[in-house]
Protein backbone atom coordinates (compact mmCIF):
# COMPACT_ATOMS: atom_id res chain seq x y z
CA UNK A 1 0.00 0.00 0.00
CA UNK A 2 1.51 3.57 -0.89
CA UNK A 3 1.41 5.91 2.11
CA UNK A 4 2.85 9.40 2.81
CA UNK A 5 3.09 11.99 0.08
CA UNK A 6 1.69 11.80 -3.46
CA UNK A 7 5.04 11.01 -5.78
CA UNK A 8 5.92 11.71 -9.57
CA UNK A 9 8.50 10.07 -11.64
CA UNK A 10 10.06 11.49 -15.32
CA UNK A 11 11.12 8.42 -17.45
CA UNK A 12 12.24 8.62 -20.80
CA UNK A 13 12.03 5.19 -23.02
CA UNK A 14 14.59 4.36 -25.71
CA UNK A 15 17.06 7.56 -24.59
CA UNK A 16 17.07 9.86 -27.50
CA UNK A 17 19.57 12.82 -27.11
CA UNK A 18 17.45 15.05 -26.66
CA UNK A 19 15.53 13.63 -23.62
CA UNK A 20 18.87 14.26 -21.82
CA UNK A 21 20.27 17.38 -23.26
CA UNK A 22 16.39 19.37 -23.64
CA UNK A 23 14.69 17.44 -20.82
CA UNK A 24 17.21 16.65 -18.33
CA UNK A 25 18.80 19.95 -18.51
CA UNK A 26 15.32 21.15 -17.20
CA UNK A 27 14.74 18.43 -14.17
CA UNK A 28 18.50 19.40 -13.11
CA UNK A 29 17.57 23.29 -12.92
CA UNK A 30 15.07 22.33 -10.57
CA UNK A 31 17.71 19.98 -8.75
CA UNK A 32 15.10 16.67 -10.08
CA UNK A 33 16.29 13.29 -10.92
CA UNK A 34 14.55 11.42 -14.14
CA UNK A 35 14.82 7.58 -15.08
CA UNK A 36 16.62 6.76 -18.68
CA UNK A 37 15.28 3.42 -20.01
CA UNK A 38 18.26 2.96 -22.52
CA UNK A 39 18.98 -0.02 -24.82
CA UNK A 40 22.77 0.00 -25.62
CA UNK A 41 22.04 -1.64 -28.69
CA UNK A 42 20.56 1.27 -29.84
CA UNK A 43 23.48 3.92 -29.06
CA UNK A 44 24.49 6.36 -31.79
CA UNK A 45 21.94 5.51 -34.07
CA UNK A 46 18.84 7.31 -35.26
CA UNK A 47 15.69 6.16 -35.08
CA UNK A 48 12.03 7.27 -35.65
CA UNK A 49 12.46 9.20 -32.35
CA UNK A 50 15.69 10.92 -33.68
CA UNK A 51 19.40 10.34 -32.99
CA UNK A 52 19.83 8.07 -29.65
CA UNK A 53 22.49 8.74 -26.70
CA UNK A 54 26.03 8.25 -27.05
CA UNK A 55 28.63 7.37 -24.73
CA UNK A 56 29.22 11.40 -23.60
CA UNK A 57 25.72 11.33 -22.98
CA UNK A 58 25.70 8.45 -20.50
CA UNK A 59 28.17 9.62 -18.65
CA UNK A 60 26.69 13.19 -18.59
CA UNK A 61 23.55 11.48 -16.94
CA UNK A 62 25.05 9.92 -14.49
CA UNK A 63 27.37 12.56 -13.63
CA UNK A 64 23.96 14.76 -13.36
CA UNK A 65 22.28 12.17 -10.91
CA UNK A 66 19.85 11.00 -13.20
CA UNK A 67 19.53 7.02 -13.11
CA UNK A 68 19.91 4.50 -16.10
CA UNK A 69 17.31 1.94 -16.08
CA UNK A 70 17.39 -1.01 -18.79
CA UNK A 71 15.06 -1.21 -21.92
CA UNK A 72 16.91 -4.57 -23.37
CA UNK A 73 20.01 -4.39 -25.86
CA UNK A 74 18.22 -4.50 -28.57
CA UNK A 75 14.50 -3.10 -27.56
CA UNK A 76 13.29 -6.33 -28.02
CA UNK A 77 9.67 -6.25 -27.09
CA UNK A 78 8.47 -9.21 -24.88
CA UNK A 79 5.71 -10.60 -27.21
CA UNK A 80 8.37 -11.43 -29.95
CA UNK A 81 10.64 -13.56 -28.31
CA UNK A 82 10.88 -15.88 -25.23
CA UNK A 83 11.77 -16.05 -21.64
CA UNK A 84 14.87 -16.93 -21.97
CA UNK A 85 16.16 -14.56 -25.13
CA UNK A 86 14.96 -11.79 -22.98
CA UNK A 87 16.70 -12.75 -20.05
CA UNK A 88 19.78 -12.81 -22.39
CA UNK A 89 19.02 -9.55 -23.47
CA UNK A 90 19.07 -7.90 -20.63
CA UNK A 91 21.96 -9.55 -19.08
CA UNK A 92 23.61 -7.94 -22.36
CA UNK A 93 22.88 -4.62 -21.73
CA UNK A 94 23.55 -4.60 -17.59
CA UNK A 95 26.99 -6.10 -18.62
CA UNK A 96 26.96 -3.33 -21.24
CA UNK A 97 26.09 -0.64 -19.11
CA UNK A 98 28.42 -1.94 -16.48
CA UNK A 99 31.59 -1.91 -18.56
CA UNK A 100 31.06 1.63 -20.24
CA UNK A 101 30.00 3.11 -16.48
CA UNK A 102 33.03 1.45 -14.28
CA UNK A 103 30.37 -0.91 -12.69
CA UNK A 104 27.05 0.83 -12.54
CA UNK A 105 24.24 -1.53 -12.25
CA UNK A 106 20.35 -0.92 -13.28
CA UNK A 107 17.90 -1.61 -11.20
CA UNK A 108 14.71 -0.75 -12.96
CA UNK A 109 13.43 -2.03 -16.56
CA UNK A 110 10.91 -0.97 -18.36
CA UNK A 111 9.08 -2.90 -21.45
CA UNK A 112 9.77 -2.17 -24.91
CA UNK A 113 6.96 -1.09 -27.09
CA UNK A 114 4.86 -1.12 -23.69
CA UNK A 115 4.52 -5.42 -24.84
CA UNK A 116 4.10 -7.41 -21.46
CA UNK A 117 4.43 -11.03 -21.65
CA UNK A 118 4.08 -13.12 -18.56
CA UNK A 119 7.12 -14.64 -19.77
CA UNK A 120 9.06 -11.76 -20.08
CA UNK A 121 7.10 -10.30 -16.72
CA UNK A 122 8.63 -13.09 -14.87
CA UNK A 123 12.10 -12.54 -16.46
CA UNK A 124 12.15 -8.95 -15.78
CA UNK A 125 10.83 -9.10 -11.89
CA UNK A 126 13.23 -11.31 -11.48
CA UNK A 127 16.44 -9.20 -11.67
CA UNK A 128 14.67 -5.61 -11.41
CA UNK A 129 13.33 -3.26 -8.28
CA UNK A 130 10.47 -2.81 -10.70
CA UNK A 131 9.10 -3.19 -14.19
CA UNK A 132 7.44 -0.54 -16.12
CA UNK A 133 4.67 -0.94 -18.61
CA UNK A 134 2.93 1.97 -20.84
CA UNK A 135 -0.54 0.67 -19.14
CA UNK A 136 -2.14 4.10 -18.52
CA UNK A 137 -2.53 4.83 -14.87
CA UNK A 138 -2.12 6.29 -11.67
CA UNK A 139 -0.39 3.40 -9.49
CA UNK A 140 -2.06 3.57 -5.98
CA UNK A 141 -3.58 1.14 -2.89
CA UNK A 142 -1.40 -1.88 -3.87
CA UNK A 143 0.86 -1.63 -5.79
CA UNK A 144 2.57 -3.94 -8.18
CA UNK A 145 6.11 -3.09 -8.33
CA UNK A 146 6.47 -5.51 -11.30
CA UNK A 147 3.83 -4.18 -13.46
CA UNK A 148 3.74 0.18 -13.16
CA UNK A 149 0.99 1.80 -15.24
CA UNK A 150 2.58 4.92 -16.68
CA UNK A 151 1.24 8.23 -18.40
CA UNK A 152 2.33 9.58 -21.73
CA UNK A 153 3.59 12.87 -21.94
CA UNK A 154 3.12 13.36 -25.85
CA UNK A 155 2.30 16.26 -27.99
CA UNK A 156 -1.12 14.45 -29.27
CA UNK A 157 -2.01 14.19 -25.46
CA UNK A 158 -3.67 17.48 -24.57
CA UNK A 159 -2.41 19.66 -21.17
CA UNK A 160 -5.80 19.76 -20.09
CA UNK A 161 -5.30 15.55 -19.79
CA UNK A 162 -2.26 16.06 -18.21
CA UNK A 163 -3.59 18.92 -15.77
CA UNK A 164 -6.22 16.68 -15.01
CA UNK A 165 -4.26 13.35 -13.91
CA UNK A 166 -1.95 14.90 -11.90
CA UNK A 167 -4.66 16.38 -10.10
CA UNK A 168 -5.66 12.66 -9.59
CA UNK A 169 -2.37 11.74 -8.59
CA UNK A 170 -2.85 14.24 -5.65
CA UNK A 171 -6.16 13.05 -4.79
CA UNK A 172 -5.29 9.14 -4.45
CA UNK A 173 -2.56 9.76 -2.57
CA UNK A 174 -0.44 7.76 -5.55
CA UNK A 175 2.73 7.39 -7.86
CA UNK A 176 2.36 8.88 -11.78
CA UNK A 177 5.01 7.97 -13.57
CA UNK A 178 5.47 10.06 -16.67
CA UNK A 179 6.85 8.96 -19.71
CA UNK A 180 8.16 9.85 -23.03
CA UNK A 181 11.04 10.10 -25.61
CA UNK A 182 12.40 12.72 -28.07
CA UNK A 183 11.77 16.44 -26.60
CA UNK A 184 12.26 18.50 -30.08
CA UNK A 185 10.66 21.43 -31.76
CA UNK A 186 9.24 19.01 -34.05
CA UNK A 187 8.81 15.54 -32.48
CA UNK A 188 7.98 12.15 -33.56
CA UNK A 189 4.26 10.53 -32.53
CA UNK A 190 6.03 9.71 -29.59
CA UNK A 191 8.06 12.59 -28.09
CA UNK A 192 6.76 16.28 -27.02
CA UNK A 193 7.75 19.60 -27.26
CA UNK A 194 10.20 21.63 -24.79
CA UNK A 195 7.48 23.74 -24.00
CA UNK A 196 4.97 21.16 -23.19
CA UNK A 197 7.46 19.35 -21.05
CA UNK A 198 8.35 22.78 -19.61
CA UNK A 199 4.61 22.91 -18.62
CA UNK A 200 4.14 19.65 -17.55
CA UNK A 201 7.29 20.01 -15.15
CA UNK A 202 6.09 23.26 -13.66
CA UNK A 203 2.13 21.60 -12.97
CA UNK A 204 3.99 18.57 -11.41
CA UNK A 205 6.05 20.84 -8.87
CA UNK A 206 3.04 23.20 -8.44
CA UNK A 207 0.88 19.78 -7.52
CA UNK A 208 2.77 19.76 -4.33
CA UNK A 209 3.86 15.84 -4.74
CA UNK A 210 7.28 14.07 -4.39
CA UNK A 211 9.29 14.24 -7.87
CA UNK A 212 11.70 11.38 -7.63
CA UNK A 213 13.37 8.84 -9.85
CA UNK A 214 11.88 5.33 -10.49
CA UNK A 215 14.87 4.09 -8.24
CA UNK A 216 14.11 6.47 -5.16
CA UNK A 217 10.41 5.96 -5.77
CA UNK A 218 10.58 2.16 -5.13
CA UNK A 219 13.13 2.81 -2.21
CA UNK A 220 10.42 4.98 -0.62
CA UNK A 221 7.79 2.41 -1.53
CA UNK A 222 9.71 -0.63 0.07
CA UNK A 223 10.59 1.67 3.22
CA UNK A 224 7.16 2.48 4.26
CA UNK A 225 6.01 -0.92 2.93
CA UNK A 226 7.96 -2.82 4.90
Amino acid sequence: MLEGNPIISFSFDDFPHSALQVAGNMLAEHGIQGTYYAALGLMGSQTSVGMMFDKYDLSLLIKAGHELACHTFDHVAAHTTNRKALEAQCAKNRAAVAELLNGYQMQNFSFPSGSVTLGGKMAAAAEYESCRTTDQGINHGVVDLTYLRAVPVYSSVSMKNIRQIITENIRRRGWLILYTHDIELSPSLYGCTPQMFRDTLSLAMASGAEILSVANAVKRFRLLSS
